[in-house]
């Protein structure tokens, strides 16, 4: 579809473009919150081979992230420029989150980790294609920013439906099948007397299948609606291609503050949110003692960012972004994470579960803030560089981000094995030394606060104001209007008509 025959999207093109994102916030929530449960607890990975594995995964696919965004960005086919790599990178992606989550019934330590070395690295890897070019679709379905703003609201409503319906999706399959959610070495299958009266490992094993196998269909069906129900405009000013590795490109980007500092921002919030994600499930396992109300708290957790989304979408209109992530972290992010360090069951003896839930409310109510105050600050950076620069690389600026959030993702994942591997965690120990409850309390709980304050610190020095955003979208709507008028020239009637007056007599 060229620019000049574009039509106006319809509420089945939002709606496509909606559901496109429910596979990588379905699939990364389920690896946040679970993943490190089933690889501990039920494939039975110590936590040094569990460091190697994420670790491993997230930094290749992170340097993948980083090349993927110039190839998306320098490909043109007669397919479109985005949706053969949405295509080409849906059904590996399926695939691999399938078989993530299956338990290969290998004994030795070593052939488990290449298992699991395959099909996580292969997962991350692949789904970066799929994530870079969903994500730049956005600003190929339509030239108009209000189409372009429908879609945002969509896709992030679908996102956050997306991380319920991963928590929903597991705790239905657990419930049907009888299982917990983490294996707990205490009631491992039969008493003394080899009456079954817990579940087993093995039935924990199948419960993780099932819920895979019911996110990989979602993959798949949510994959294919970008590909048919969303348009993708043909660019009518070619610019010229790059290389995989455009260095003049790169040098733009590392000259460009904004980008650099939203980086910043990014990588400190990313490094708090995916520690406290990571170990939370472990957390109220071992720490707090309440394994049967894990799901309820995490899913308390999320509902409350998903209503949260929308009121702060609210506040930033009124008060503008730097603020409202101020008031964010302030306001709820630190006194949630302050509310799980000092809550024992000697301090609050029955009250332990009511505060446990209310804190989590609270913390769901500021990640959401983070969710969507980080979404509209890149989209500002995007249009602050295409105006200084005249470059359109949405999809450059995209794979950035998802490699910062990679290799966040790493570092917490390696220090957090490290630590509970210092302190003697096993899977297999019915309980756990209080060394390991208060190493978990720590890591979830006490890392986020510091890494928050330094990220508040950047934001004080963000460059981009309400102001300057005000004046960088009008000068882009100015040169939009120049452009449209410039391709009008292109064929002008009146010159037509003069040349064919004069051509008559001679006729």
């Amino acid at each position: 579809m060229s620019g000049q025959n574009a039509k106006p999207l319809r509420f089945w093109n939002n709606l496509c473009y909606g559901l496109a994102g429910i596979p990588t916030s379905l699939s990364g929530n389920a690896i946040n919150f679970f993943f490190s449960v089933f690889i501990l607890e039920v494939a039975q990975i110590t936590p040094a081979h569990n460091s190697i594995l994420t670790t491993s995964a997230i930094v290749l696919s992170s340097a993948a992230n980083f090349f993927v965004g110039f190839l998306v960005n320098t490909t043109d086919t007669r397919w479109g420029k985005l949706k053969p790599w949405i295509l080409l990178s849906t059904f590996p992606s399926a695939a691999c989150y399938f078989f993530l989550w299956f338990s290969p019934g290998v004994a030795s330590p070593t052939g488990k980790l290449i298992w699991y070395l395959v099909f996580y690295v292969g997962f991350r890897v692949v789904s970066t294609g799929y994530g870079v070019a969903r994500d730049s679709l956005v600003m190929f379905a339509s030239h108009e920013p209000r189409e372009r703003d429908t879609l945002i609201t969509y896709s992030s409503a679908f996102q956050i439906a997306g991380i319920i319906l991963s928590a929903l999706i597991q705790q239905g399959t657990f419930l049907l099948l009888h299982a917990d959610l983490g294996y707990d070495p205490c009631s491992n299958g039969t008493n003394v007397n080899g009456t079954d009266y817990g579940p087993s490992r093995d039935t924990e094993k199948e419960a993780y299948m099932v819920a895979a196998a019911v996110g990989t269909v979602i993959f798949l069906l949510c994959g294919l609606a970008a590909v048919f129900g969303v348009p993708e405009i043909t660019d009518m000013r070619k610019t010229e291609q790059s290389s995989c590795f455009p260095v003049g490109d790169i040098k733009a980007l590392a000259r460009h503050r904004p980008f650099l500092m939203l980086l910043v921002i990014k990588a400190f919030l990313e490094l708090g949110i995916n520690t406290k994600q990571i170990n939370s499930a472990l957390m109220m396992q071992y720490t707090f003692n309440i394994a049967d109300q894990v799901f309820y708290v995490i899913f308390l957790y999320m509902a409350a960012a998903v209503v949260a989304i929308f009121f702060w979408n609210l506040i930033i209109r009124r008060i503008g972004r730097k603020k409202v992530i101020f008031l964010g972290i302030l306001g709820f992010l630190l006194p949630h994470n302050a509310a799980l360090l000092i809550a024992t069951e000697d301090l609050l003896g029955n009250g332990l579960l009511p505060f446990i839930f209310v804190a989590a409310a609270w913390g769901g109510i500021g990640e959401g803030c983070m969710y969507i105050v980080q979404s509209v600050m890149c989209t500002d950076v995007i249009d602050d560089f295409t105006l200084k620069t005249d470059r359109k690389m949405a999809s450059v600026f995209y794979a950035v981000w998802g490699f910062v959030t990679g290799i966040m993702d790493a570092i917490s994942a390696a220090v957090s094995n490290w630590i509970l591997q210092s302190v003697n965690y096993n899977a297999d120990n019915c309980v756990q030394p209080n060394r390991v409850k208060q190493a978990l309390r720590y890591i979830t709980a006490g890392t986020p606060p510091a890494v928050y304050v330094i990220a508040l610190l950047f934001v004080w020095l963000y460059p981009i104001t309400e102001e300057s955003r005000l004046r960088t979208k009008m000068a882009l709507d100015a040169r939009r209007t120049a452009g449209d008028n410039d391709e009008t020239q292109l064929y002008n009637p009146v010159e037509d008509n003069s040349l064919q007056e004069t051509l008559a007599p001679e006729a």
